[in-house]
């Protein structure tokens, strides 16, 4: 047995839970669940999960039964995560280190669960929403600036978390603190799990630096909050991610799986979703779907005398088998980097045969699914249904002395998403005055940005008095 690599993947598997303050052993329960059992069982049974039953995946709004939603995506990811994980786990068995396999396909597929949670209505488009609103209501950050209603930011950080308004630090803030509000760490999953899910362990501001497309790849988004940074770096720490600069940490290795799971159902998932939808062809979709596939040598598609479906599903399994083949040998050959931190890269696009092959069918269903007519007019009602929540909802939640139209729309937010752990506040006004003006400006971005796609719209539509309460 490799012992220093055994140790190392020891910490980075740690059962240690968010916001605890001392390490404890796992408690022992009679179904034998493990701690990271449990935290796929939180996920699963957290609103914030049950909410993306109605939130974009591709296709918003759809009348369409099939189409998935970000639930179903984050169920199949799971499930191709899960496997993801067991196979990497049985590699580093193979390397001689020391891991439980099904441990770590757990622990993957617990991630994959909750790599969506933090997305607003009407998906990508919802995010560039929220910064093109931030971006129109508040002008650029300026060292010296009095912070107050109409400019809540006291630093450059907190202006761009929300001017960069990125779902994957939302999603981080959810799981943490979020949900069980009352308490440090929130649900207080496990550090494992936590660390497998962060694909961008950075904050919206690199020191020194601007954010390119071309810098590592663990940097291109952002994964926290100002608000979040102190219990983001615990967490980190805590798994001994290399900190390379303050706040700015390594990927943990099993955060390129859960990336995999994604990047391969999006890919793959979605070019189903525009086949079945009319928008490609079907035969197209076969095709493409199926020289994927033959990256196994031993693939044998399904071509004469059978029907769209039967074709599709041995073209849609054969093409999700090969790209886990593909992550997991990737995974096997640049683990050691990543457990220094030094590796840079998906694992799809370091197999540059399926990476060629994922791009094509990406621009394919760009070009033809995700900017397809309806999903246009949809997403462009979106960015005036959640910049017209944001401004009625802002103003009221950053007025020192609202008026009569504010104070109307402060007892519509709900009293839970000013609470701060510690004691409970019952009195709304006192919550909010207690909050520093970008601490209101972030509940209200909790708000909406935790709406499911029909609720926005029907709220916003009640709001503006196109619709009236029933």
């Amino acid at each position: 047995m490799n012992q220093e690599r055994t140790n190392r993947w020891r910490q980075l598997l740690s059962f240690h839970r968010v916001g605890d303050r001392q390490d404890r052993a796992p408690l022992d329960t009679p179904d034998e669940r493990t701690e990271f059992d449990k935290d796929y069982d939180r996920i699963v049974f957290s609103s914030a999960f049950r909410s993306l039953h109605d939130k974009t995946q591709v296709f918003p709004l759809s009348t369409s039964d099939y189409t998935r939603t970000r639930l179903t995506h984050s169920i199949e990811a799971s499930c191709v995560g899960r496997s993801l994980g067991q196979l990497a786990g049985r590699g580093l068995l193979v390397q001689d280190v020391e891991v439980d396999a099904p441990r770590l396909g757990t622990i993957v597929a617990a991630a994959c669960l909750a790599h969506d949670i933090g997305n607003p209505p009407f998906g990508h488009s919802g995010e560039a929403a929220i910064q093109h609103w931030v971006e129109r209501s508040f002008p650029r950050f300026e060292p010296g600036e009095k912070t107050d209603a109409r400019h809540p930011f006291a630093t450059e950080a907190q202006w761009q978390d929300l001017a960069r308004f990125e779902g994957n630090a939302q999603g981080f803030r959810i799981l943490n603190r979020l949900q069980s509000r009352n308490r440090d760490g929130g649900l207080r999953y496990t550090v494992a799990t936590v660390g497998a899910m962060s694909k961008y362990p950075t904050p919206s501001v690199l020191p020194g630096r601007q954010r390119t497309k071309k810098g590592p790849i663990s940097e291109k988004k952002f994964g926290f909050f100002q608000d979040d940074a102190q219990l983001a770096r615990e967490v980190y720490r805590k798994l001994g991610l290399v900190e390379r600069e303050p706040y700015v940490f390594s990927r943990h290795p099993l955060a390129f799986l859960v990336e995999a799971a994604d990047d391969i159902c999006y890919a793959i998932i979605d070019l189903e979703d525009s086949g079945k939808l009319g928008l490609i062809p079907m035969e197209d979709v076969c095709t493409l779907m199926e020289e994927v596939a033959e990256l196994q040598k031993n693939f044998r598609p399904l071509k004469d005398k059978v029907d769209w479906e039967s074709r599709l599903g041995r073209a849609r399994a054969g093409a999700v088998f090969a790209l886990i083949q593909e992550c997991v040998t990737a995974f096997a050959e640049n683990v050691k980097a990543m457990e220094a931190g030094s590796f840079e890269e998906s694992l799809v696009s370091s197999r540059p045969e399926a990476g060629e092959k994922l791009k094509r069918i990406t621009k394919i269903t760009q070009e033809k699914g995700y900017w397809n007519e309806r999903v246009l007019q949809i997403e462009a009602a979106g960015f005036r249904t959640l910049g017209g929540l944001l401004d009625m909802f802002a103003p009221a939640v950053l007025a020192d002395t609202p008026n009569r139209e504010e104070k109307k729309l402060r007892q519509l937010l709900p009293l839970e998403f000013f609470q701060r752990p510690g004691p409970y506040q019952e009195d709304r006004d006192k919550a909010i005055e207690r909050l520093n003006p970008y601490e209101r400006l972030l509940c209200v971005t909790d708000y909406v940005s935790g709406m499911t796609d029909g609720f926005a719209v029907e709220l916003f539509q009640r709001l503006s008095g196109i619709k009236l309460p029933e």
